[in-house]
């Protein structure tokens, strides 16, 4: 017969197992190729590896060839490629999920050793969605796991839990993450902030030193020095073109609408109810730590919402540590009724995942599984199979892609890095060939466009109209069209042959109103 603590035991390992079988379940979804960054990433790590070059201007582009750039994840790309050539995508894309993971679990290990079991599980759930808000593979799934790695050492150190002399490691991952990621900085904001903590509760804090600036000194080793240094305080500027991930929260509840911003703005009510709670126990001093991080990482969030997993990451064991605070004497109650809130929580959760696919809080949104969605190379493929020639005119969304298949035969007009470009390349070209009919002459005429390569479902304002009224000009003839892209080409001799073959009628093309 067992007895009661290998029951507790037994338990924790079941619901242990389902939350990780989750996790790895929200985090494993097949890429859209065609609008990834991917293709670029795989692209720079082939350069690299191949002739031991990183771009240091945006000569994958034939419109702004010599323009300064600074490839700030250059390291990522060289992973990508080398993981991408020996196991291919299916192989990338299980890395990525592994690297993920990890991730979840530092951050579920440190919110279990600073609350408990049932806090920790909570927070946990509660997070799923968000963390796995953006799953394509980036180079800041890399920010993540270093994130998770500092704070798992800084904490653990602080705790007494681990060796001080483990602080000396971190200046060798500043130099690796600095070259990984345009987030580095935020490894030496976390041990500024766990040195101030010490200083605070009147420890030593002169490892803290010592470690951040053999840090800070570490981050100029990279192939672009002090300009490397300071990209990421000058890279989110305003680019002349709206990048989604890099807008507010607000901006993107009002534009696109959606279960995800109203989820985290309530683990943010969340958030403030702890720190007030914790005010009110006269613990913040204690606690500022936590405080201060939590606080950051909201505000940092709803600035910017591809900081949305970072701030789900610690919310986990800093929303766990408060509440566990904030319990006190009826941590014992707590701890006995809150397994059966997990067991209800899991299953309302289950007959979501079964009866509602679609859901927001369901890993199994038409996606899942490793490697690409189905059918992402065909286009590319039918541009090199009928030997469709540039000068091309393509959307932001599709640069990557383009650059993956087709560079050098065939360089993009622009590409999804919008630093690589000029603000006015954005402002008074890109944008007002797809706005305006008189500015898309001169510059078709100029440039002689011999293919328009889009991908269909790009959400700008102007996109859409553009490619309807390309569609009933004369001047070009669509050829390709997929789930994914639509390709056109100019009626002109060189093309006669594939647009007698290939032309597609113009009754198959509808306008959906919205």
């Amino acid at each position: 017969m067992l007895r009661g603590e290998q029951v507790d035991k037994l338990i924790k390992g079941v619901f242990t197992l389902f939350l990780f079988i989750l996790c790895i379940l929200f985090f494993a979804q097949k890429m859209n190729f065609v609008t990834a960054d991917l293709g670029r990433h795989l692209v720079n790590g082939k350069l690299f590896c191949e002739e031991g070059k990183v771009p240091v201007t945006n000569f994958y582009s034939y419109t702004e060839p010599k323009y300064r750039t600074v490839t700030h994840h250059w390291a990522s790309g060289i992973i990508f490629y080398q993981l991408w050539k020996i196991f291919g995508f299916t192989g990338l894309s299980f890395v990525y999920v592994l690297i993920s993971f990890i991730t979840f679990y530092l951050f579920f290990t440190i919110a279990q050793r600073n609350a408990n079991f049932s806090f920790a599980y909570v927070c946990a759930l509660l997070v799923l969605p968000l963390i796995a808000y953006r799953t394509d593979i980036r180079p800041e799934g890399f920010s993540n796991l270093f994130l998770g790695i500092y704070f798992f050492l800084l904490y653990r150190i602080k705790k007494d839990d681990l060796s001080v002399k483990w602080l000396y490691v971190l200046p060798l991952l500043q130099f690796t993450w600095v070259n990984l990621h345009v987030f580095f900085p935020l490894g030496l904001f976390l041990i500024f902030l766990f040195g101030f903590d010490a200083w605070l509760q009147k420890k030593d804090f002169r490892p803290y030193v010592i470690v951040f600036c053999c840090a800070v000194g570490s981050c100029f080793i990279n192939p672009f020095g002090l300009e490397g240094v300071l990209t990421p305080f000058t890279i989110f500027k305003n680019y002349g073109y709206m990048v989604a991930e890099n807008q507010s929260l607000l901006f993107m509840q009002e534009r696109m609408g959606g279960p995800l911003y109203i989820h985290f703005q309530v683990l943010c009510g969340l958030v403030g109810i702890g720190v007030v709670m914790l005010i009110v126990k006269k613990e913040e001093y204690r606690h500022c730590l936590e405080i201060i991080l939590i606080l950051f990482f909201c505000f940092f969030a709803w600035h910017i919402v591809r900081a949305l997993p970072l701030f789900g990451y610690f919310f986990m064991p800093i929303a766990a540590h408060t509440w566990h605070v904030c319990a006190g004497s009826y941590s014992r109650k707590v701890k006995k009724w809150l397994p059966l809130g997990m067991c209800m929580m899991i299953v309302i959760l289950l007959i979501r995942i079964v009866c509602m696919q679609q859901s927001y809080y369901s890993p199994f949104q038409g996606k899942s599984g490793l490697g690409l969605l189905p059918g992402v190379h065909r286009s590319a493929q039918f541009v090199k199979q009928n030997n469709i020639d540039g000068p091309i005119f393509n959307n932001y969304d599709i640069g990557g892609y383009l650059i993956f298949h087709l560079f050098p035969h065939i360089r993009p007009f622009v590409d999804n890095r919008p630093e690589a470009y000029s603000v006015s390349f954005f402002k008074e070209i890109y944008i007002p060939m797809q706005e305006d009919e008189a500015v898309w002459g001169k510059m078709s005429e100029k440039v002689n466009f011999n293919c328009i390569y889009f991908y269909r479902y790009d959400s700008t304002p102007w996109a859409q109209p553009f490619l309807i009224r390309r569609l009933n000009d004369p001047q070009w003839a669509p050829v390709f069209v997929d789930d994914y892209t639509l390709i056109l080409i100019r009626r002109n001799k060189k093309n006669t042959q594939l647009i007698q073959k290939y032309e597609l009628p113009k009754e198959i093309f509808r306008v959906r109103k919205t």
